[in-house]
C-alpha cells in the first residue's frame, strides 16, 4: 500500500501546482495518469533526475515496454530535463546516463526475454533505487511484479516506481490494482491545467470522440477503443434489481467451462421485449454435475421456458442425467453480435432492450478475482474487443477470443429470445 511520506526537494524548474505533490511523494509506487498533455512525463523525468543528483551512487531504470521506443521518448524527456548539465553524460550505444557523483540511469525494455534478461543484469543483480515506467498501460501485471522485485537499491532510505500512462480499459491491472486496490499514490492531471501546452492543443483534444476522447481528453478509464459492444454503458445497462413478475418469460443459458469459467445466465423478458439478466453463475473449477445441482436449487419455484446450452455433448448429457434438459445454442457469431448490439442501443423511449441486475452474480470466484480477471459478465464488456491489423485498424469479423465466456452466453440468450433458437427445441435429443 502507498505510504504518503514526503521528500524535501522540488524540481529544478517552475512546476505546475499539481506536480509538487508527486515530486515530493516517497510512496513505493506512484501513478501519474489523466488526460493527454497533463505533464506526467515531465514530472517523472524531473523526479528521476533530482533523485540521481541528491543521492550519489543511485541506480535508476527508465523504460517502456520496448526499449527501442524508450530510447526515443524517455531519453528525449530526460535530456530535456538534464539540459546542459556537464556533470551528466549519455552513452547512446549503452543506453546509459552517467552522473559525476556515481549515479546512473539505465534505459530498458521488457518486450521479450532478451530485454528482460538485460534488465535483470543491471548492476550485476538487477537492483534499482528508482524506476520510471512510461506508457505503463503497455506493461503487464507480471512486468509490474518484476519491477517490484528490482527495488533493492540502497542509495537512499526509500525506493520508488513511477508509472506514467493515459487511461485504459477499466479491467486493466493498473486500474484494478493500483487505483481501485490503492496500491499506489495516484495523481491525476488535465491538459487544461498545463500552461505549457501549445496553442490549439486543447482544441485537438476536444475533437476526439468515443472511448479515445474520454480517455485522452477527459482522463477517464473507460472501455478500450475497438470494443465490440461500444454501446454498452454500465450507468445505463447495469441497474438495481427488482422483483421479476411471475408471468414474465424466463430462460437459462449455459456456457460450459472448468479451467475457464462455467457461466449460467437467468434471463427474464418483460412485456415490451426487454431482457433482464437477474441471476448469474460465473465460476471455475467446479464440475457440471455440481453446477447442475446448484442451478436446480436456485431455480426452485420458477417456470423456466428453456435451458439453452453450448454444444458440448458430454456436458449436456451430464446436465440431462442430473435433471436439466437443454437445447443447443445458435452460435452464429456475426448475426449474434449484431443482435446483442441492437439490444444495447437506447431505443426511442430512452431505454435499451437489455439490462443486467447489479446483484446478479450468485457468488464471486476468488481465483478469478485474485488473478484480476473478469468475475461476471458485466466485467467482460470493456475488454471484449476486435483484433487489430498490422496498421492498428480493427478487424470487425470475430472478436478476440479471451475473457468472453459471459459474452458468448449472453449472445446465445439473445439469439434464442429474438427467435433464432426456438425452432430447435423440438429437435433436441435432451
Amino acid at each position: 500500500m502507498a505510504t504518503n511520506q514526503r521528500i524535501e526537494y522540488i524540481a529544478p524548474y517552475d512546476p505546475l501546482p499539481w506536480q509538487l505533490a508527486p515530486l515530493r511523494d516517497k510512496s513505493e509506487v506512484v501513478l501519474l495518469t489523466g488526460s493527454a498533455g497533463g505533464g506526467k512525463s515531465r514530472v517523472a523525468a524531473e523526479k528521476v533526475h533530482a533523485f540521481c543528483l541528491r543521492y550519489p551512487g543511485a541506480t535508476a531504470i527508465c523504460l517502456r515496454k520496448a526499449r527501442e521506443y524508450a530510447s526515443k521518448s524517455v531519453v528525449f524527456a530526460l535530456k530535456r530535463v538534464i539540459g546542459e548539465d556537464p556533470s551528466v553524460t549519455y552513452n547512446a550505444s549503452e543506453y546509459i546516463f552517467r552522473y559525476a557523483n556515481g549515479s546512473t540511469i539505465f534505459i530498458a525494455g521488457m518486450k521479450d526475454e532478451s530485454q528482460q534478461q538485460a534488465l535483470r543484469s543491471i548492476n550485476g543483480d538487477g537492483s534499482a533505487d528508482i524506476i520510471w515506467g512510461e506508457e505503463a498501460n503497455a506493461l503487464t501485471e507480471n512486468d509490474h511484479n518484476e519491477l517490484l522485485a528490482r527495488l533493492r537499491g540502497t542509495a537512499a532510505d526509500w525506493r520508488q516506481i513511477i508509472y506514467t500512462t493515459n487511461p485504459d480499459t477499466p479491467m486493466h491491472w493498473i486500474k484494478q490494482r493500483l487505483i481501485d486496490d490503492r496500491e499506489a499514490s495516484v495523481y491525476y492531471s488535465k491538459a487544461v491545467d498545463n500552461t505549457h501546452n501549445p496553442p490549439g492543443y486543447l482544441n485537438i483534444l476536444g475533437r476526439l470522440t468515443g472511448p479515445l476522447g474520454l480517455r485522452l481528453r477527459d482522463g477517464l478509464w473507460v472501455q478500450a477503443e475497438g470494443a465490440v459492444y461500444d454501446g454498452f454503458d454500465s450507468s445505463i445497462h447495469v441497474i438495481a434489481p427488482f422483483p421479476i413478475p411471475a408471468d414474465w418469460r424466463r430462460i437459462r443459458v449455459v456456457d460450459f467451462g472448468y479451467t475457464n469459467p462455467f457461466v449460467c445466465h437467468w434471463w427474464a423478458l418483460d412485456g415490451d421485449g426487454r431482457m433482464y439478466l437477474y441471476r448469474e453463475i460465473y465460476m471455475t473449477k467446479r464440475t457440471v454435475r455440481v453446477h447442475t445441482q446448484q442451478i436446480t436449487r436456485l431455480s426452485e419455484g420458477e417456470r423456466i421456458e428453456a435451458t439453452v446450452a453450448d454444444h458440448d455433448a458430454e456436458d449436456r448429457a451430464t446436465m440431462a442425467e442430473n435433471g436439466i434438459s437443454t437445447s443447443p445454442a445458435i452460435k452464429e457469431i456475426s448475426r449474434g453480435l449484431q443482435a446483442v448490439s441492437e439490444r444495447l442501443n437506447v431505443a426511442g423511449d430512452g431505454r435499451p432492450r437489455l439490462f443486467i441486475f447489479n446483484d446478479a452474480l450468485v457468488e464471486t470466484d476468488g481465483t478469478l478475482e485474485e488473478a484480476k480477471r473478469p468475475t461476471c459478465t458485466a466485467d467482460e464488456f470493456p475488454g471484449y474487443i476486435w483484433p487489430k491489423s498490422a496498421d492498428g485498424r480493427a478487424i470487425k469479423e470475430t472478436p478476440v477470443k479471451e475473457n468472453d465466456h459471459g459474452m458468448d452466453t449472453m449472445r446465445y440468450g439473445v439469439m434464442y429470445l429474438d427467435g433464432g433458437g426456438r425452432t430447435q427445441i423440438a429437435d433436441s435429443p435432451w
